[in-house]
Order: C-alpha cells, then sequence, then structure tokens
C-alpha cells in the first residue's frame, strides 16, 4: 500500500472512513464541542476472547452491548505480537521498524533501591524509555487542551527515566510504571501521579495490606487489594471529576486477562467454578514468576467477565455525568493471547481460530477485537473489514482533536 492510500483509508484524511463518523468537524482550540476519548486497552486478549467475537464459554454482555451499539472491526491489528511495543506504536505513531521502542526490554537496579521500613527493599523497575525527543499521544492532545489521564500500564520508560508519566503530558496516572511488576494482581506497590493535587514527581503507593503476605506460596493468596480493581476505581474517580466544558482522554490500560490467574474469590469466580465443574490445576514450575493454581479455566474465564464488569462501569459512569453523547470509547487488547500461568488458550479458541499467539508474527499474535462506540456518530451494529494497526491510533486521535501538523 503506497503512503497516499494509507492516509487516505485510515488516517488523518480519513477518519470518518475509520469510524462511520461523517458528521466529525475539524476540530477549533475553543471549540467545547472536541470529543472526550476513552481508550481501554485490554492485556493478551485473543480475537476470539469476546462472546460478540465468537467465544461460546465466556460472558461479556457489557462489551457485546458496546458493540451492538457501535462498530465491530474484523481486521484490526497491534502494533506488534508483545506488549511494549505495541503499546509504542499507539504512542508515537510509527510502526515497530521505526519506533525506539522494539521490544519488552527490561531495567533492574538493585543499586538504586527504594526502601519501606525495615524489612522490605524495592528495585528500580521499569522498561525502555520512549524516546523523549519524539513527541508522544498524550502531550499532542494536552496541547491542544486535553484533560489527560492513565490508568494501568504504562510500559514507556522505568522509574526516574525520562519518559514516565508525569513528564510526558500526562494530568494523572495510577498503576504500574513497570509492565514486569504489573504480572502480578497482589502487588508490593503502584504508582502514582497526581498534577491536580500537586505532585511533581511518579511516587510508590505501598499496598499496606499485600506486603504483610510473601509473594509466593499458599500465603501470597491471603492478599487482599487487588490492583485490578484499585486501578479501576481510580479511573472511574478521574471520569467523575470531568465536566462538559474541558476535553479529556483517558487511556484506560487494564492488565486483565494477561498473566498470572488470580483474583477474589467473589460470585464472578464462583459462578464459573461451578461451569467448569472439571476444570485443571496448573502446578507452576521452576523459576517461573506465576504462583500454583486451582480451577484455571475458571480463573481465566472469571477475569475476562471482571473485565467486562468494568467496562460496563465505565460506560454507566460516562452516562450518569452527561459524557455519552461527546465521548468515543474504543476497547482493544494490545496483542494476542498467551499461554503463561497456566493459561489454556486452546481450550477457549482464544485466538479465533487463527493461527499462533501472542510473541507470533502470525495473525494470531496480531489480530486483536477492536470495538468504536460514540453515539450519534459511529453507526450502531455495524462491522467493518477495514484494515489498520495500532499506528494508525495516533493520527486518526489527533486528526479529531484537531491536532496540526503532527507527522
Amino acid at each position: 500500500m503506497n503512503k497516499s492510500l494509507l492516509l487516505a483509508s485510515a488516517g488523518i484524511a480519513c477518519v470518518p472512513t475509520l469510524l462511520a463518523a461523517k458528521t466529525a468537524k475539524a476540530a477549533k482550540a475553543n471549540d467545547p464541542t472536541r470529543p472526550n476519548i476513552i481508550f481501554i486497552l485490554c492485556d493478551d486478549m485473543g480475537y476470539g476472547d469476546l462472546a460478540c467475537y465468537g467465544q461460546p464459554y465466556i460472558s461479556t454482555p457489557n462489551i457485546d452491548r458496546m458493540a451492538s451499539e457501535g462498530m465491530r472491526f474484523t481486521q484490526a491489528y497491534a502494533g506488534s505480537p508483545v506488549s511494549a511495543p505495541s503499546r509504542a506504536t499507539i504512542m508515537t505513531g510509527q510502526h515497530s521498524g521505526h519506533s525506539h521502542v522494539r521490544g519488552n526490554k527490561e531495567y533492574w537496579s538493585y543499586k538504586n533501591t527504594v526502601k519501606y521500613g525495615d524489612n522490605v527493599d524495592f528495585a528500580v523497575v521499569g522498561q525502555e524509555p520512549y524516546d523523549p525527543a519524539h513527541k508522544i499521544l498524550p502531550e499532542m492532545l494536552k496541547d491542544r487542551g486535553y484533560r489527560t489521564g492513565v490508568f494501568g500500564k504504562w510500559a514507556g520508560g522505568y522509574e526516574g527515566s525520562a519518559s514516565t508519566p508525569d513528564k510526558r503530558g500526562i494530568d494523572e496516572f495510577y498503576g504500574y510504571i513497570c509492565q514486569f511488576q504489573a504480572h502480578l494482581y497482589y502487588p508490593n506497590f503502584l504508582n502514582r501521579f497526581s498534577r491536580s493535587k500537586g505532585d511533581t514527581a511518579v511516587v510508590r503507593e505501598v499496598m499496606e495490606e499485600n506486603i504483610k503476605y510473601p509473594m509466593f506460596g499458599k500465603d501470597y493468596f491471603k492478599r487482599t487489594q487487588y490492583s485490578a480493581r484499585i486501578i479501576h476505581d481510580k479511573a472511574l474517580e478521574w471520569i467523575d471529576s470531568q465536566d462538559a466544558q474541558h476535553p479529556f482522554v483517558g487511556f484506560f490500560t487494564y492488565t486483565l486477562p494477561h498473566a498470572e490467574l488470580a483474583q477474589p474469590d467473589d460470585q464472578i469466580l464462583e459462578g464459573y467454578k461451578k461451569k467448569f465443574f472439571v476444570d485443571k490445576t496448573w502446578g507452576g514450575q521452576e523459576g517461573s514468576r506465576y504462583n500454583p493454581v486451582e480451577h484455571t479455566h475458571a480463573h481465566f474465564a472469571g477475569m475476562i467477565t471482571r473485565l467486562d464488569s468494568y467496562v460496563g462501569e465505565v460506560m454507566a459512569k460516562l452516562k450518569e455525568k452527561g459524557l455519552d453523547k461527546n465521548t468515543l470509547v474504543i476497547f482493544t487488547s494490545d496483542n494476542g493471547p498467551h499461554e503463561e500461568g497456566g493459561a489454556d488458550p486452546e481450550y477457549f479458541g482464544r485466538d479465533g481460530k487463527l493461527r499462533g499467539l501472542k510473541r507470533q508474527c502470525y495473525e494470531g499474535g496480531i489480530r486483536i477485537p477492536f470495538i468504536a462506540w460514540w453515539p450519534g456518530r459511529v453507526q450502531a451494529g455495524t462491522t467493518s473489514d477495514l484494515q489498520f494497526a495500532f499506528y494508525d491510533l495516533m493520527p486518526t486521535f489527533c486528526d479529531l482533536a484537531g491536532v496540526k501538523n503532527f507527522r
């Protein structure tokens, strides 16, 4: 595909084609009707993991409703088959051949540990930073007057680097700076930054109830501070603080259903334990970062249904605030499904009968669910086979926000 055709089909010149928003207008700097944007990016969800994409075992009523009220895309592609470079293509608008971040490179510094109390010593951790000389999507939108929030996984720079949320145009952040830490749902700490509360840098918020128990072994599951719920509640609080006079963009980068199979033992999980009466147990493996777990199918299904309930709460909050009519909501995944920690993609058909998994450049590793919802702008109940990838999103969002000269 030549450059001009690419731009015409899925870039700045044709947002109406991409989202069926035929009435979209170029935004002016003082135009209060510029759309708000909520970009929900889950972690390691395969093309076939949602009921609206053919999943027979897992209940996802809220996301299914989002699809029935919006547009479901069948040929959307991630930026990479692994997390950090895939997310970088969204933030930079560059494909992974040009982007500075091309893999899940980890930084661990035990020389610069952060002490907490007498016994807990945390290493400084994180990923390869985005190039500080390259302006990223939140910075562009903030320059146009958007309020910006990120809740979930950052994966754009290690702690103390030149590319942490406080330095990259983010007003409010809560979650994991380090995506390696984000493999755990009951972590020792999370990171936060709030410009509105006067924070000057990202800090760590220690999970007091979690660190009472060890990271591995049966006592790990006595931890009570479940990161996915805590992060989601912060995202809802942030939406609650918005108003119709100021456009906002929220990146809700939830970690579900990624990595370890762990969640509260509540009605969601209990319901799937009954459904998958004959289930599997994953006994762990030597050197694994994950604890052994029983009821692996119930846990995996429960994590997706839990995520679905979060999406429903986001949509309800937008409607409660009267912000739904001027908000574009997108739901998607950063890459294809994984088989770590006891996950069983073959059982669930998580790749939508596509060949390949996460870390593989076959269809199953990079084709992802993608749903766009915008009342009155995105035609309800439609399906699109338009081919596009994550690096088309930055120019699309910039066009909606009226950002010029970003190429």
